[in-house]
């Protein structure tokens, strides 16, 4: 493999922030826009007729697939450098324009929603349609929910000071904290000042002093907000009740069920199963709390490591261990990896400026998908890799799709990085021994039960304080703290103690902010799961499992699954996909006792 570059390459996009093609470009895009509003305001044939219906959709679809280089440009230009303040100002002078423009399309959505049931038939069945059947199939399902273009619009515009505004105010409340806490530097532990961003990774040290400070200034600075806090969440499940109640919606997840094209009984299926097997996840903790050497563990200590793996891995020596795992799945697998890491898609290290975490953006059907990491050589590091490679492939795969259908519902979009994750996990794993294989599984079983369990004890949580509000008509701190802690409790089980402001982390939890989104995150692991399992029994099956990355919206979620041999409503299926946490936890059990640590 050739040398690697370690930057994006952004000049598919453009040369600059306010590059002169950018203008251009919008010109181009409004007027297309404004053109086919001009044309179907006038003439609404496609309301009746199967024909006139596929030219609208046609041209619609049209105005789907123009990038907008601009966007893309200045969402990785900010990306990488987020002090920048002209970024930032021309990507709201973008959003702004966005916003505006849509305004102008609006109409035709809620149009076709306004179709006879006898002429959806007609459509639905329609063979020149067939490349819009669910796209349409959506928007017959969906338009029961929806108001007149008057009312779409104020909604619309009022989304940010609603809700989006509290969510950005929550973030910027504790990114500007800070707190005296411990910190350890070359064996010694000293007091010191740090931002609550950094100190609040403290909780995770593998000293208890140092850790226990930092849970005791994270339980002050929750307290210093509560009020403040107590309301921004009110309003939330407020805005969500209005919302809902506009609409018509039966229960407070309905709206999340509907756009993730599943039904309440998948949902429910799902996240029953879970509840049912927190076990696995109570058991983890029992586990963790006997190798640190302590009768039980505190609420801030979930995530602590039983130990380190020394072991370095290079970006280009994860490069290759991603490459391995993926030729072992299929050789598509691999040359997607090798086109996104030797042309400039993925920007690999830390610097100033740049925002942490890591990510996989393919908003665009006709671009590629680009990948952000913050690579420091280190075991989990290259997890991520596999990760956001799945990601990458499941964006490229699906670029067959026309642009009205080339996305992924909530409910289905962490199935492809976490299934290449699992592949890249296996690789690792088959080169540790001993000790550092032990570490690993921890560590990974750590992961799925914060992605499985704690996700679905947080949809529980919604469930419940959603529905609370909506009978009391406000909660106070504490009923919100006391919901949220009676669900957190259920699965960590005895071995964790609800203290040092454990009733409070609801707070800083930004996915509360987006109603019901936790879900998704434990359906991905589970379905991947699932998929790895079946093609572990029958490698003969893996042409049917793969039919799924080429699937983006152009089918239910439920359908696709079909077609592999799943049934969704299944509780065993699901349970399969517990299993499989289950039996890498008795493993770590099992070398855990001949290493000598329990």
């Amino acid at each position: 493999m050739k040398k690697l570059p370690t930057t994006w390459d952004l000049s598919p996009f453009g040369r600059r922030y306010n590059d002169p093609t950018f203008a251009k470009e919008r010109a181009s895009i409004e007027k297309k826009t404004r053109a086919f509003a001009k044309t179907w305001k006038n003439d609404q044939s496609y309301l009746t007729k199967p024909t006139s219906l596929k030219k609208a959709l046609d041209q619609y679809e049209a105005l789907a697939r123009i990038p907008s280089n601009e966007a893309m440009y200045l969402f990785f230009a900010r990306m990488g450098d987020s002090t920048n303040k002209d970024y930032a100002a021309a990507e709201k002078r973008y959003d702004d324009w966005s916003e505006k423009l849509s305004d102008h399309t609006r109409f035709f959505g809620l149009s076709l929603g306004t179709i006879k049931e006898k002429d959806q038939k007609i459509f639905l069945k329609s063979s020149q349609l067939k490349p819009y059947r669910h796209f349409l199939r959506g928007i017959f399902e969906t338009a029961q929910f929806q108001l007149s273009e008057k009312e779409e619009k104020i909604l619309s515009m009022k989304s940010g000071v609603s809700s989006g505004n509290w969510a950005s105010m929550v973030s910027e409340i504790f990114s500007q904290e800070s707190a005296e806490v411990l910190v350890e530097e070359k064996g010694r532990v000293k007091k010191a000042t740090k931002p609550f961003n950094e100190y609040i990774q403290f909780i995770h040290s593998s000293n208890k002093r140092v850790r226990d400070a930092a849970a005791t200034a994270l339980e002050a600075t929750f307290k210093r907000h509560r009020l403040v806090l107590e309301k921004e969440f009110n309003s939330i499940l407020e805005d969500k009740k209005i919302n809902d109640e506009l609409r018509g919606f039966k229960r407070p997840d309905h709206a999340r069920i509907l756009s993730d094209d599943v039904g309440f009984d998948v949902v429910d299926t799902m996240t029953g199963v879970v509840s049912k097997r927190f076990k696995v996840a109570r058991d983890y903790y029992a586990l963790k709390a006997r190798l640190l050497g302590q009768e039980k563990l505190h609420y801030h200590e979930r995530n602590v490591p039983v130990g380190n793996v020394d072991t370095e891995y290079s970006y280009e020596k994860s490069v290759e261990l991603v490459d391995q795992a993926l030729s072992s799945v299929d050789p598509d697998f691999a040359q997607i990896h090798r086109d996104t890491v030797e042309n400039g898609r993925v920007d690999v290290y830390p610097r100033t400026g740049k925002r942490g975490s890591a990510f996989c953006m393919y908003d665009e059907v006709t671009k590629p998908p680009y990948i952000m990491l913050n690579h420091t050589d280190r075991a989990r590091d290259v997890l991520t890799l596999g990760h956001e490679m799945g990601h990458a492939i499941h964006g490229t795969l699906i670029k067959g799709e026309n642009a009205l259908n080339y996305d992924t519902p909530m409910f289905t979009a962490e199935i492809a990085s976490t299934f290449c994750e699992g592949y890249t996990f296996d690789r690792i794993l088959a080169q540790a021994t001993g000790e550092e294989r032990f570490i690993l599984l921890m560590q990974k079983i750590g992961e799925d039960v914060s992605t499985i369990s704690r996700q679905v004890a947080a949809y529980n949580f919604e469930c419940e304080v959603h529905d609370t509000f909506r009978k009391e008509g406000y909660l106070s701190a504490d009923q919100i703290g006391a919901i949220f802690k009676k669900h957190m409790a259920s699965y960590m089980g005895p071995a964790v103690i609800q203290d040092y402001g454990a009733e409070d982390w609801w707070m800083y939890w930004s996915h509360f902010r987006s109603p019901f989104y936790v879900y998704s995150y434990a359906s991905g692991l589970l379905l991947a799961n699932g998929m790895r399992a079946i093609i572990r029994k029958d490698p003969e099956r893996w042409p049917k499992v793969k039919k799924f990355f080429y699937v983006g919206t152009s089918q239910s979620p439920k359908d696709t699954f079909d077609a592999i041999g799943i049934d969704l409503t299944d509780a065993a299926f699901w349970e399969g996909g517990v299993k499989e946490v289950e039996m890498m936890l008795k493993e770590a059990a099992k070398l855990a006792k001949e290493l000598g640590k329990i």
